[in-house]
């Protein structure tokens, strides 16, 4: 089965003497249960090219595509309702720096259970267990007490043996 199908994808962003063309002409099929390696220069439009597939290229970006779909359902097409239930539940990026991408105002079990509430509709009790569980499935020692923690208290390469 296929999960992810993109044909001819680019994105041009205006520049003073005409549009920057940051993609041009990505296509790719990637099956299910199939990993797929996206490597190139810095600067040669990966990350834009996957921002374009999640339709996160900021404005004033303008993506084009004769195909992007994930799950046979068009991502070109979404609704923002849509598109906020598929991203962060179905479907996510992980940046470069990963540590990053976590909001450091908040604790990083606030942003942990958020998600799960929204996404798997956990109540607040359920939701907290289930983050426990899940830093617990990925090495974090002390998962519990690690709940309360902000995301500039944990290390890079944490793990049970640190």
């Amino acid at each position: 089965m296929t999960l992810l199908q993109i044909e001819n994808l680019s994105v041009e962003f205006p520049a003073p003497d005409g549009v920057v063309r940051a993609v041009d002409g990505v296509s790719l099929t990637l099956e299910t249960g199939n990993v797929l390696g996206i490597v190139g220069e810095s600067g040669s439009g990966k990350s834009i090219a996957m921002l374009a597939m999640m339709g996160l290229v900021p404005y004033p970006g303008r993506v084009r595509a004769d195909k992007v779909q994930f799950e046979g359902r068009d991502l070109l097409r979404l609704t923002d309702a849509e598109r906020r239930a598929l991203t962060g539940k179905d479907m996510a990026m992980i940046f470069q720096e990963p540590m990053t991408s976590l909001n450091p105002s908040f604790t990083v079990g606030f942003q942990i259970t958020e998600t799960l509430a929204v996404h798997e509709r956990m109540d607040r009790k359920a939701a907290r267990r289930r983050s426990i569980e899940l830093l617990e499935q990925v090495g974090i020692p002390a998962a519990e007490s690690r709940l309360n923690a902000y995301p500039h208290q944990l290390s890079g390469g944490m793990t049970s043996a640190s």
